[in-house]
Formats: structure tokens, C-alpha cells, sequence
């Protein structure tokens, strides 16, 4: 697996924050309503955040063989989930800031300031979901020098090839 790159995190950020932009200011201009945003949106991001980073601190001591309840195939799962974390953070980020940004621009409302507060809260615990997935993918990623079994001039089976 390859870990993500940040420029993949950063269009995986733009597209879907220019496209909820567009789409809410539309709306806005052609129905009179927008989307509402809850608050929950943030707390499901920062608990999913905590989640991959238990996980990945385990991991972290599982390389360094210290004792922890992570088994190699755990490990695995937490690389995978943390490059998930990466890219639905920054995805799902990039709407909420879409919706900040509509907000932002029509501030003569009650309404919009209130969906500002929503959106702003959720896209701050995207970003920290987002940044924890990359911190954690980082943690988990396995070099060739990390390999036990096999040093350089061994063969898999034990006997010089």
C-alpha cells in the first residue's frame, strides 16, 4: 500500500469544497434555503479521529515491540483505516468548507451565522480527523529496514541463495 500524499489530500480537500460551493450558492440564489449543518458532523469526525489514533499509538509500540493488545493483522487494519481517515476527512472537510463559504458570504442572516458556527466547528474536526489519519499512516508504514526476518544477504528459507 502507498501512503497518500498530501497533494492527493489536498484535491481530495478542493473538488468537493468548490462543488459544495457552487451547488449551495445556487440553491441559495435560485430556492432561497440552504443546507443545514449540525454540530454532530463534528463529533462523528473527532470520535473516528480518536478511534485511528488509539489504534495507531498501539501500532507505535507494537513496532518499537513493546507490550500492546495490536497483533500484526490489527496493524494492518489501522494503516487502511488511517489512509480511509485521511482521504474522507479532507473529502468531507472540503463540503463543510464549501458550506462556510456560502455562509461567510451571505452573513446578513441569523441563520447564516449559525450555519457558519455549524460548518466551521465540522470543518476543524475534519482536518483533525484528516491530519490524524496522514500522523498515523505515517506511524504505520513499514520501511525495508523494518523487516525481522530477513537481513541483507539471508534468504527467506534461512540458506544463502
Amino acid at each position: 500500500m502507498r501512503r497518500t500524499r498530501w497533494t492527493t489530500v489536498l484535491a481530495c480537500f478542493v473538488g468537493p469544497g468548490v462543488f459544495a460551493w457552487a451547488a449551495s450558492d445556487i440553491m441559495l440564489h435560485r430556492r432561497g434555503w440552504i443546507v443545514s449543518l449540525t454540530p454532530w458532523g463534528a463529533v462523528v469526525a473527532v470520535v473516528i479521529a480518536a478511534a485511528v489514533l488509539i489504534a495507531g499509538l498501539a501500532v507505535r509500540r507494537l513496532r518499537e515491540h513493546e507490550p500492546t493488545w495490536m497483533t500484526p493483522t490489527g496493524a494492518a487494519t489501522t494503516a487502511a483505516a488511517a489512509q480511509a481517515s485521511a482521504r474522507v476527512g479532507a473529502v468531507i472537510g472540503g463540503i463543510y468548507a464549501g458550506g462556510l463559504a456560502v455562509a461567510l458570504l451571505n452573513l446578513d442572516s441569523p441563520a447564516m451565522a449559525s450555519l457558519a458556527r455549524s460548518a466551521g466547528a465540522c470543518l476543524a474536526a475534519c482536518v483533525l480527523w484528516s491530519c490524524i489519519g496522514l500522523l498515523v499512516e505515517h506511524w504505520c508504514a513499514i520501511g525495508e529496514d523494518d523487516d525481522d526476518d530477513l537481513h541483507p544477504g539471508s534468504s527467506p528459507s534461512g540458506s544463502a541463495a
